[in-house]
């Protein structure tokens, strides 16, 4: 039944949370205690179809649930909210807690479905330019619920990946947060550059090179270029430039948060790193050159356990 009010009905707490992403899908049907009963991932995100082709796909995927299963109420986070997804669905400005995140849940007009949609969050930098996330708030208020209170009270979390968002925690609130698109200009410098030629192959003491490089000279902008000098001049391997590169890249990244950081009053020391374990170790490969102690956390668990955390704190305002 369509849900005009942005909250649930359903008094066994089973969910089908969906992880709507640009490049991904991912669909899990959970019972009451949160056990996943099942999960269906794929590569059909919302960046991969026109937009009049999601709700039939949404649709679709529901449709193969077992019996009783596709009447279930449905939370979707990520990109399914934005403006090439199923619905554009306003930013919840911060600072903001998961009780008012929950409770800014938008309900899905479209469809004949108990369905919700997780805002996105924004902010806005000292200078005053917009910053905004979508998907990563919802593996944040996973992450809180599994949180230590000291953890809560204050500390700094890293979201790595295209956008990397550093996160500002301060008594249970996302205060603030900024944007380093170091994935991006990774995935440009190392296809579309002279920087990095012919086949590649990761090296973790090349992507040591770089981090150690970005010590050396902190103008990114000017250190790129000793991705290719090293080569000609025989310092590093050809096939190992896209490594170096990375190193150099995640360096500058983390050098420049460093101030942030140390900034926030009382925080926690540690780096709470969240996403595909892939990246977030290299992140704490880094870090640790910095002498900065990390924790690593899988970023699609947290998402499960974040749309599960939104749902019941939404029953909790039924």
């Amino acid at each position: 039944m369509n849900n005009p009010t942005g909250n649930f009905s359903n008094d066994t707490g089973e969910l089908v949370a969906v992880d709507w992403g640009t490049s991904s899908f991912r669909l899990s049907l959970l019972n009451g205690e949160g056990r996943l009963l099942e999960q269906r991932v794929s590569g059909r995100g919302v960046g991969q179809m026109r937009r009049e082709e999601l709700l039939p796909f949404l649709l679709g995927e529901i449709a193969k649930l077992p019996g009783r299963a596709r009447a279930l109420p449905v939370i979707l986070c990520g990109m399914a909210g934005s403006n090439i997804g199923l619905q554009n669905v306003p930013y919840q400005p911060c600072p903001v807690d998961p009780q008012q995140l929950a409770a800014s849940l938008a309900p899905l007009g479209e469809a004949d479905l108990n369905a919700c949609i997780v805002p996105g969050l924004s902010t806005r930098t000292v200078g005053g330019e917009l910053e905004v996330m979508r998907g990563e708030e919802t593996q944040i208020v996973g992450w809180l619920a599994q949180a230590s209170e000291e953890e809560r009270r204050s500390s700094w979390l890293c979201l790595p990946g295209t956008h990397a968002k550093w996160v500002n925690i301060d008594k249970g609130e996302v205060q603030q947060f900024s944007t380093a698109i170091t994935g991006e200009l990774y995935a440009l410098l190392s296809n579309h550059s002279v920087l990095v030629q012919g086949d590649q192959k990761f090296s973790r003491e090349a992507f040591d090179s770089g981090v150690a490089a970005s010590d050396e000279n902190p103008d990114l902008a000017f250190n790129l270029f000793s991705a290719r000098t090293r080569v000609l001049d025989q310092r590093l391997p050809p096939s190992e430039g896209a490594a170096y590169l990375s190193g150099l890249l995640i360096g500058s990244e983390i050098r420049a948060r460093l101030d942030l950081a140390s900034a926030a009053p009382g925080a926690d020391s540690t780096v709470h790193l969240i996403g595909d374990l892939h990246i977030t170790e290299l992140y704490q490969r880094a870090l640790a050159h910095q002498g900065i102690g990390s924790r690593q956390y899988e970023g699609a668990d947290l998402a499960l356990n974040g749309l599960r955390q939104l749902y019941q704190q939404s029953r909790k305002h039924d």
